[in-house]
């Protein structure tokens, strides 16, 4: 095979690969109808904890509204339980139709069972104050990037193995919330050993209606974009290099807050001014637009 055959093959692949619908990881008892439908991809919807535990089943059903480009950019719930609603919005407002379904607005179906074996009253408590005890077995953070959950991990006063009692659960969430007010500490999860011990599952996330959507979703969002001027001092030494940030956008999509991830030093804070000036398009739940924590990356490239 020539090498110019070779290339065409594989970009040819590259792309029914990128064009092909993508499957994704739901929960245990989820399932996905989308009535005829196609994704290029999606986030896997969870089931709720609290849902579990208190043996809420049933199915939500949801419209979307897809933009010109296949990706929904509003979502509002027809019927369902309450209790598993959050969780499918927070789930569909990432996904990514493909382009025969761009421009349109679709209803989908998605039907949340109690995996068979599972206990409707699983003793897992919602918050930490409910005092469940025991020993710590795992600690998950959710919505934050990899660096901030390191850090946030650093700071806090428990470990894996450690107690979990009345006493750990007050200094634990006090340390989050020292973190960030946002967020909360709770169990996710709880079993019993054969010797009686009780093993808990902890998850920090974010309380306030905030939503997290990935980057690539979000780029989509985009009205208004500041291109980033190039240090002059950078591009003079070769510095080049990608600028990841952590962003919050406003429910009137205006960046309201803005965090350097990683990146070249010499190079973060031309990406931050600009991006500082960008402004997306609401995203919006049950019509309601809502904040959206996102990520961003800014790459500078120097032409040779």
């Amino acid at each position: 095979m020539s090498k110019t055959l070779l290339i065409s093959s594989l970009a040819a692949a590259c792309w029914l690969a990128a064009a092909a619908p993508q499957m994704a990881n739901d929960a245990p008892g989820v399932t996905v109808a989308l009535n005829g439908a196609a994704v290029l991809h999606r986030t896997g919807v969870g089931y709720p904890a609290a849902a579990r535990r208190d043996g809420v089943q049933g199915t939500v059903s949801v419209q979307v509204k897809l933009d010109s480009t296949g990706v929904v950019n509003d979502a509002q719930v027809l019927s369902g339980p309450d209790e598993l609603r959050k969780a499918v919005l927070e789930s569909v407002l990432q996904w990514h139709f493909t382009k025969e379904a761009a421009g349109a607005t679709r209803e989908i179906q998605i039907a949340f069972e109690l995996p068979k074996g599972a206990s409707a009253a699983a003793p897992a408590a919602t918050t930490p104050a409910m005092g469940r005890t025991g020993t710590i077995r795992s600690i998950r953070v959710q919505g934050l990037s990899e660096q901030a959950s390191a850090e946030l991990l650093a700071s806090l006063p428990i470990h894996e193995g450690d107690e979990w009692n009345g006493d750990t659960a007050m200094r634990a969430n006090q340390a989050v919330k020292a973190f960030d007010e946002h967020l909360a500490i709770r169990q996710s999860s709880m079993t019993q050993s054969p010797g009686g011990a009780a093993q808990l599952d902890l998850e920090i996330a974010a309380t306030s209606g905030r939503i997290t959507v990935g980057g690539n979703v979000q780029v989509a969002m985009i009205v208004s974009k500041t291109p980033p001027i190039y240090p002059a001092a950078a591009k003079a030494a070769g510095i080049q290099g990608v600028v990841h940030l952590s962003a919050i956008i406003g429910t009137d999509g205006t960046v309201q807050e803005l965090m350097a991830l990683s990146g070249p030093p010499e190079l973060t804070q031309a990406a931050m001014d600009a991006v500082k000036q960008w402004v997306y398009k609401p995203t919006l739940l049950n019509g309601s637009p809502v904040q959206v924590q996102t990520t961003i990356d800014i790459n500078f490239t120097l032409n040779r």
